[in-house]
């Protein structure tokens, strides 16, 4: 939608440009032509792409708990897991309830 509406807006500046050069004020119709150009290639303009990859260290002793769904009662995997903003949450497959983890306490 924003490529749609950058080519739209590029092709009015253009025609603008157009316009002035018809009327012989050449500077001012090259430069909108220059910037109608100048968002043509903005639209198309390929953006790179950032993989963010994060891990958790857990130290200490770490004993592995059977997780269940708080909805249904169904397993849950580690691969139902996902971290998002920093929180990890788990996702049920099965009613597709999602949760964040949170470490409780341990005193």
């Amino acid at each position: 939608m924003e490529k749609v509406l950058a080519l739209i807006f590029s092709f009015i500046v253009f025609v603008i440009g157009l316009a002035f050069l018809i009327t012989g004020r050449s500077a001012v119709g090259l430069l909108l032509i220059a910037v109608s150009l100048f968002l043509a290639y903005l639209a198309f303009r390929r953006r790179e792409t950032v993989v963010l990859q994060q891990k958790i260290e857990i130290g200490g002793d770490v004993s592995s708990q059977l997780l269940q769904c708080r909805n249904c009662g169904a397993e849950l995997s580690r691969e139902a897991m996902e971290v998002k903003l920093g929180a990890v949450f788990i996702a049920c497959p099965y009613c597709h309830s999602q949760y964040q983890l949170e470490e409780e306490p341990k005193w």
